[in-house]
């Protein structure tokens, strides 16, 4: 059995969720930053190698840099919309959810009770 990276989805409770949405947040958001970084800096290495044709003036080089490094620019992308669509899952959550989260918020709020 395989150990999740996320955690557990034991979808339980709205901190549950809450939860494990926060951590997977957690684990995208850097991912992407990675990434993108990563995709810059491989980028500007492979438009210095030296062109194949002369004639071109190093256009080639800009060339192939670019159509090299645009997949990792798409792994950012994919990991910057899973950290954006995990904070949408909560909030669609709260909203389709608001009257029985309100509820429960309404009943856990303590109030000063005037006993004498």
């Amino acid at each position: 059995m395989s150990k999740e990276i996320l955690g557990s989805p034991e979808f339980v409770s709205s901190s549950a969720i809450r939860q494990y949405c926060e951590n997977a947040r957690r684990l995208f958001h850097p991912l992407y930053h990675e990434l993108h970084v990563s995709a810059e800096e491989l980028e500007v290495a492979l438009k210095y190698v030296k062109s194949a044709d002369p004639k071109l003036g190093g256009l080639d080089s800009r060339l192939r840099a670019k159509l090299v490094s645009r997949q990792l620019k798409q792994a950012a992308t994919a990991m910057e919309v899973a950290s954006k669509s995990t904070v949408g899952t909560y909030m669609a959550f709260l909203k389709h959810y608001a009257p029985e989260v309100a509820q429960r918020r309404q009943k856990s709020r303590r109030t000063f009770d005037f006993d004498e």
